[in-house]
């Protein structure tokens, strides 16, 4: 019997539903190269990542706002309910379809709904009233049709692209508990609703100067559990004195593009 075929990021993508807590630090070179070595006994690189140059896929997503960037201001204000809005695909999965997600905070944690979304969808987010038709192809789930309300209803249109780098790992003693280090983390500014349309123009966020951070590039590490944190995961940030980050990738990316002042007004629920 062959070697069986990597399990795409797809077959994590089709989940439609789950709540989470995520716990994020920034590191350098040295300290992911010791994060690495922790969590080997714990944890397996993703499959799929191993499978990839460096163990790394990508991962493209376009952000949708409010004119007045009223879900970025809700981030920056920490408030205890709030929500991003994005579209988002896999590069380096041969045909991968796109994914409407809405990905809400709750004080610490996470609920996160993904829908596929239709081939279509620039069209449905740019449309107002348009739907696919009702072919088997066309038809789409509750939650995408919950996801185009949203973003009807607030009037929200494509902010940004955002792109990075992800080694991702997955535990193999716990129900669900996942680690994944991003990277190379850039960002451009869109106006229309279409992943490639701009392939020269990015700005890179994960470097001292975007960060305030320090004086070298770094990378995000994630720790990802459902309830009780793990006690390797415990045993990492204690050992290496690891201190909570808050980082969003799309709040960095807003501010990297001077797309809105940092003053903290105007959030929307």
């Amino acid at each position: 019997m062959g070697p069986s075929t990597p399990r795409s990021p797809l077959a994590a993508a089709l989940q439609t539903h789950f709540e989470r807590r995520e716990f994020k630090f920034f590191l350098d070179g040295a300290r992911v190269a010791r994060v690495r070595e922790m969590i080997r006994p714990f944890c397996e690189l993703d499959p799929f990542a191993a499978s990839q140059p460096d163990n790394k896929y990508s991962i493209e997503s376009i952000y949708f706002d409010t004119p007045n960037l009223g879900l970025y201001r809700a981030n920056e204000l920490e408030v205890c309910d709030r929500y991003k809005l994005r579209v988002r695909s896999y590069p380096d999965v041969e045909g991968s379809p796109a994914f409407f997600e809405v990905k809400r905070r709750y004080h610490d944690v996470i609920v996160k709904d993904r829908a596929k979304a239709p081939a279509d969808w620039a069209r449905a987010v740019q449309e107002p009233g348009w739907f696919p038709g009702d072919s088997e192809q066309g038809r789409m789930s509750p939650a995408a049709e919950a996801f185009l309300a949203r973003v009807r209803a607030k009037g929200c249109r494509p902010v940004c692209t955002v792109d990075y780098q992800r080694e991702a790992w997955a535990s193999t003693v716990d129900d669900y508990a996942r680690v994944t280090f991003d990277g190379q983390i850039r960002c451009q500014q869109v106006n229309s609703p279409r992943f490639g349309d701009r392939p020269g123009s990015w700005t890179y966020v994960d470097h001292a100067h975007a960060s305030w951070a320090g004086t070298r590039s770094w990378m995000v590490l994630e720790l990802k559990f459902t309830r009780a944190v793990p006690s390797w995961m415990m045993n990492i940030v204690r050992t290496l004195d690891l201190s909570r980050a808050a980082f969003s990738k799309y709040g960095r990316s807003v501010e990297g593009l001077s797309l809105g002042p940092r003053h903290r007004v105007g959030a929307v629920g």
